[in-house]
Formats: C-alpha cells, sequence, structure tokens
C-alpha cells in the first residue's frame, strides 16, 4: 500500500518552480519558444490529454495562450515523460496515477493539474 504520508510528497508547483530555477529558466522563458496559435496549442493538448470538444472550448476560453503553453510543458515533463511520477525522490502531488490513464491525462486529471498550479478553473 502507498505510504501518504504528506513529507514523501512535492506539490506540483514547488517541483516546477524548483525545476525551473535549477535551469536557470522563467516560465516566461519557456513560454517564449512555444507556439502562440492558440490552435496549435490546443492541438499540442490533444496529443497529451483526452478532453472533450468543451473543454477545449473553455480552455481557449478561460487560458491565455502563455498559460496554455505553460500548462502543455507541465504535463510534458512531470507526466508523460517523467513515468515514475517522482522529483527529486518525491512523489508529485497530484500523483502521476490519478491524472493520467495510458499514456495521456485525463479530464479529471487536467482539472487537477490546473488546480495545483493555481491556473483558472474550466468549470
Amino acid at each position: 500500500m502507498l505510504n501518504t504520508n504528506l513529507s514523501y510528497y512535492i506539490p506540483l508547483k514547488k517541483a516546477v518552480d524548483d525545476f525551473l530555477k535549477e535551469q536557470g529558466l522563467t516560465p516566461m522563458d519557456v513560454v517564449r519558444v512555444m507556439d502562440e496559435d492558440s490552435e496549435g496549442i490546443i492541438e499540442s493538448l490533444r496529443k497529451r490529454c483526452v478532453i472533450s470538444f468543451r473543454t477545449e472550448r473553455k480552455l481557449l476560453e478561460k487560458l491565455t495562450s502563455k498559460q496554455l503553453n505553460f500548462l502543455v510543458f507541465v504535463i510534458q515533463t512531470f507526466y508523460i515523460i517523467n513515468i515514475g511520477g517522482m522529483y527529486k525522490g518525491l512523489l508529485i502531488h497530484p500523483r502521476r496515477d490519478q491524472v493520467v490513464s495510458g499514456q495521456k491525462v485525463t479530464e479529471e486529471g487536467l482539472r487537477q493539474i490546473l488546480k495545483a498550479l493555481e491556473l483558472p478553473d474550466i468549470d
């Protein structure tokens, strides 16, 4: 059984902030080199998430292109390629098994990631 002691977890936002700091980057540095076209960003999300057309539209309504790009970066870096779901020996919260099914983030998982990153809610 998985130990749910909080000392084994790192909040997603803290992991992202630490990762960027170690790389000498800011969130703006990351999104500056990414696609600014909303439809291109949504296509990137489709490749990484199982989301409905309704959710796509809500994302476009509520998040800026920079926020959407940052979301794509976080999903790819911390959930898609990071199969172990850990950062520096700690489980990232929300956990990978709570947000990913197969190799894609679920709609509920997307909501959890948005909340963890303190981005606008899409409900």
